[in-house]
């Protein structure tokens, strides 16, 4: 069984921190009765949604704010992957069920998850009204806050006798880390940068064997899409960015043509993948945080098909990295977009010129940020 908590470990920053943007004052009120009287999330909450309705922001566009919370990368298909393994997946959360109901359907995730353990909310209309978890309101563990205690709701599945094992993810911060490292039998414990840096060099990681079994083409495809990436096949007219839409058929059969990662967590060590690949025309990475020079550097090995590189808001790519798009001779465009490690950007920009006279360069940090597309619901 995986728990895994919500805020700051399944989302890129707290599911509250858009909920707090739509008020249009401050908070420092609520914020001090939070912290100074009550301790109790949810009492807090109500608050915040009970000055929204007074300005006249309703019930409706605070729940489409909820669908629209940001998850970290890679959360999709770990959860798919748990799935297909037969694994239990528990999402706990001093937030409320609501919030994780609606950000998880969003991004057709809820089917994964076997059960929600965080307060309940009694109504929508005309105020989100949110309860406490624990109820009365618990006093024994000193860490948690009142409303909901984190290590009694793991106790209760430890003392389950069909669950071997229970996996939990947190950030680390304020997951009650002492109380969790004293409870007997629990193991073991992973907080959030450790478990997805570890995540991230499984996923990354260049399997020659499986290469070999289906092919260079599949292979970077399957990489690709488990980094939160995807690929267009040639002749294809969608992208394919989860398993089950990897077509199927012998290795020669599907060509990759073009590549697109966005807020993918694809590292320099995945870039190997691009072995192999004969029909790989055109490359589009976007705010990959963990993209750098020597990635770029690993596109030589489609060198003689590549025509198009989009790199945009890529914070570790430097000056240097893309002096190894001199060596890309056949490339006809290349778009660069806010590189905040580029300092000499005249100077790539003149060696890049006089290296490929034949190509359209266009640095322009106004370029827009590509929209995401929609996860695809057949997943």
């Amino acid at each position: 069984m995986f728990i895994f908590d919500f805020d700051d470990t399944l989302t890129v920053r707290s599911s509250s921190d858009p909920i707090d943007e739509l008020v249009r004052e401050n908070l420092s009120d609520i914020n001090y009765r939070y912290e100074k009287v009550h301790h109790c999330w949810n009492r807090r909450m109500n608050e915040v949604h009970e000055r929204l309705v007074e300005q006249g922001i309703q019930t409706e566009q605070q729940i489409e704010t909820f669908g629209r919370i940001e998850l970290d990368p890679g959360v999709r298909e770990l959860f798919y992957n748990i799935s297909m393994k037969n694994g239990k997946i528990i999402v706990m959360s001093n937030a409320c069920d609501l919030v994780i109901k609606e950000c998880l359907q969003a991004q057709n995730l809820l089917q994964y998850v076997h059960k929600i353990e965080s307060n309940p909310v009694r109504q929508t209309h005309p105020i989100i009204v949110i309860d406490e978890y624990e109820n009365p309101l618990q006093t024994q563990c000193k860490i948690c806050e009142p409303n909901l205690c984190k290590g009694s709701i793991i106790d209760k599945y430890r003392e389950k006798d069909e669950i071997d094992k229970i996996i939990f993810i947190g950030d680390g911060d304020n997951d009650m880390t002492k109380i969790l490292s004293q409870r007997s039998n629990f193991s073991p414990l992973i907080f959030h940068r450790q478990f997805w840096n570890s995540l991230n060099i499984v996923w990354n990681k260049y399997d020659r064997k499986r290469v070999q079994e289906i092919g260079p083409d599949r292979a970077c495809a399957e990489w690709l899409v488990r980094c939160g990436g995807s690929v267009r096949f040639k002749n294809w007219g969608t992208f394919s960015s989860h398993f089950n839409t990897i077509p199927a058929g012998a290795s020669n059969q599907f060509k990759i043509e073009e590549i697109r990662a966005i807020n993918a967590s694809i590292t320099s060590e995945g870039f190997a993948h691009l072995d192999g690949l004969s029909d790989l025309k055109k490359i589009h990475l976007e705010k990959c945080d963990q993209i750098c020079d020597s990635s770029i550097a690993r596109c030589n090995k489609v060198k003689d098909s590549l025509e198009s590189i989009e790199l945009i808001d890529l914070a570790q790519i430097s000056e240097n990295g893309l002096a190894y798009l001199a060596g890309l001779k056949n490339l006809k465009h290349i778009v660069l977009a806010r590189l905040s490690s580029v300092k000499h950007r005249d100077a790539i920009l003149k060696l890049l010129t006089n290296e490929l006279p034949r190509c359209t360069i266009n640095y322009n940090d106004e370029h827009p940020p590509t929209l995401e597309q929609k996860a695809n619901k057949s997943m």
